[in-house]
């Protein structure tokens, strides 16, 4: 595994779908907006005087997660021989968004204090959001590959 390609991939996979969560986000006037959300999250966990580095935690959180998962999905489709595809993108990005929603509803039941968002419809648009990062992510290692 070439693991700068893999983090390059990551970024931009990451940008994709973070990028269709802004848009879904701004066309439903709704936050899905994930690094903003974990900001949210994160203020709580704060001291008062650190406050102002929650949209950076955020970001940085938010990034962290999809090169993880770029290198986890690399890994995965390395080993079993699986070509990066759309279909094996659209494949990987069903199943992460699956556990996406599930860490994100154990996250939001775990907080003292849940953001007041239509859960249903967050996790409606997180995994296509996670389909989107799957498929650009295939589309860009198979590009690097090239």
């Amino acid at each position: 595994m070439n693991v700068a390609k893999t983090l390059l991939s990551g970024i931009v996979a990451t940008s994709a779908m973070t990028l269709y969560s802004y848009a879904v986000s701004r066309k439903k006037d709704e936050n899905f907006r994930e690094p903003e959300l974990l900001a949210e999250l994160a203020d709580d966990f704060l001291p008062a005087s650190a406050r102002h580095l929650a949209i950076p935690v955020g970001w940085i959180a938010h990034y962290k997660v999809g090169l993880g998962l770029a290198l986890a999905l690399e890994a995965y489709w390395k080993k079993t021989g699986k070509k990066r595809s759309v279909l094996n993108g659209l494949l990987a990005g069903t199943v992460a968004g699956l556990g996406g929603i599930m860490v994100w509803e154990l996250t939001f039941r775990l907080h003292p204090r849940e953001p007041v968002i239509p859960y249903n419809r967050f996790y409606g648009q997180l995994l296509v959001a996670h389909i989107v990062y799957a498929v650009s992510l295939a589309k860009m290692q198979k590009k690097l590959e090239a």
